[in-house]
C-alpha cells in the first residue's frame, strides 16, 4: 500500500476520559519541561534505546493538545515503527505526566485532573490500554496501578477512607469492607473479590449523583436567599413609609425614626399598635397660606396648584372644599 500524510498526533482530549476514570484538562497541561525536551519515546520505556524521536509543531486548540511526531528513521527500529505510522497502521500515542494529588477533584460530577507537567509522549498500538496514560509522582516515579486505583477512589465525595483491601494477585479483582459494600449497593461479595471496573462505576455513578445533588442544593439556597431579600426589602419600604408619615403627622419625632423602623421588622403588627395609639399633632393645612389667615395668595389656578408640595395639595383640598372642587370644575 502506499503511503499516508502523516497527522498531528492527539496527546490529550480533555472531553474522554482515560482508563482511570478521569480526564485531563487540556489547559492546564505545563508544557515548560516538554518544550525543552520533546522526546518520543516507544510504550514509556524510559532508556535511550527506546527514544524513537521527538515531536515540534506542539499546541493546544480548545481542549486538543497535539504534536507531529519527528521519527528518527536512521535508527533501523525506529524505521520500522515510522512506516507503520505512515502507512496508517499505528495512530496512536500517551503522555507520561507528573501531577500532584490536590490537582485531582470532582467537577460537575466527573473526575478531572485540572493540573499537570507533561514529561514525554510515547507512541502505543494501543490508546485505550492501561498505559493509555502513565502517572508519575512529582520526583518522576512512575505510580503502580495500586496506587492509582486508591487515588481515583480518595477524590470521590464521601469515600475518603474506603477501607479496599486491593488483592495483590490480581489487580483486577477488589474486595470492599461491609459498609462500603452497603453504600455501594452491594447485596454480597463473591469469594475472589468483585470487578474493579464494575465498583469504579458505581463510585463514579455516586460521586456524580452528589455532584447532582449539591448543584441542587446550592440553587435552592440561592432562590430561598434571593425571595428572603426581596420579602425584606419590601418590607422595609413598607414600614419606612408608614413611619415617614407619622413623623410628617407629629405622631413620631424624626429623630424615632430608625427605632420606629427597627420595631417595624421585628414586628410591623406592633409598629401599627404603636402609631395608631398615638394621636395627630398637625393638621394637613400646615405650610398653606390663605387669604383670610396670613394675606398669602390663593390657588386659583391649576398651575398653582401643581406648584404645592404632596402635602399642601392634601391641605388645600381639606381646608378649602369649595375652592378646591371649583378649581377641578373650572
Amino acid at each position: 500500500m502506499s503511503k499516508k500524510p502523516i497527522k498531528p498526533f492527539v496527546f490529550n482530549d480533555e472531553t474522554i476520559e482515560n482508563t482511570y476514570g478521569f480526564s485531563i484538562l487540556t489547559a492546564g497541561i505545563d508544557l515548560t519541561r516538554f518544550s525543552k525536551n520533546p522526546v518520543m519515546l516507544s510504550d514509556h520505556w524510559n532508556s535511550n534505546w527506546n527514544v524513537i524521536g521527538k515531536w515540534f509543531d506542539v499546541k493546544k486548540d480548545a481542549t486538543i493538545l497535539q504534536g507531529m511526531p519527528d521519527f528518527d528513521t536512521e535508527d533501523s527500529d525506529t524505521a520500522l515503527i515510522a512506516g507503520k505510522v505512515e502507512r496508517g497502521y499505528i495512530n496512536a500515542c500517551s503522555m507520561g505526566i507528573i501531577f500532584d494529588r490536590e490537582n485531582l477533584s470532582v467537577v460537575g460530577g466527573k473526575v478531572i485532573l485540572t493540573k499537570c507537567e507533561l514529561v514525554e509522549v510515547s507512541i502505543v498500538p494501543v490508546p485505550s490500554n492501561a498505559n493509555a496514560v502513565r502517572l508519575m509522582h512529582s520526583d518522576g516515579k512512575v505510580m503502580d496501578e495500586k496506587e492509582i486505583q486508591e487515588l481515583s477512589l480518595s477524590v470521590i465525595p464521601g469515600i475518603k477512607n474506603p477501607e479496599i483491601n486491593l488483592n495483590q494477585d490480581n489487580m483486577k479483582k477488589i474486595v470492599l469492607s461491609i459498609a462500603t459494600l452497603m453504600a455501594l449497593g452491594y447485596k454480597d461479595q463473591p469469594a475472589d473479590g468483585l470487578d474493579m471496573s464494575e465498583v469504579d462505576s458505581k463510585v463514579l455513578g455516586l460521586s456524580r449523583q452528589v455532584a447532582e445533588l449539591t448543584t441542587e442544593n446550592d440553587s435552592l439556597k440561592l432562590a430561598a436567599k434571593t425571595a428572603k431579600e426581596k420579602q425584606e426589602a419590601e418590607a422595609r419600604l413598607r414600614i419606612g413609609s408608614k413611619v415617614d408619615l407619622a413623623i410628617t403627622t407629629g405622631q413620631i419625632k424624626a429623630d424615632q425614626k430608625e427605632k420606629m423602623i427597627t420595631l417595624g421588622i421585628t414586628s410591623e403588627e406592633a409598629l401599627d399598635t404603636v402609631i395608631g395609639s398615638i394621636p395627630q399633632k398637625r393638621t394637613f393645612n400646615i405650610g398653606i397660606n390663605t387669604p383670610t389667615e396670613t394675606g398669602g395668595t390663593e390657588v386659583k389656578t391649576m398651575d398653582e396648584f401643581e406648584k404645592l408640595s404632596h402635602e399642601q395639595k392634601l391641605s388645600f383640598k381639606e381646608s378649602q372644599p369649595e375652592a378646591y372642587k371649583k378649581l377641578f370644575n373650572q
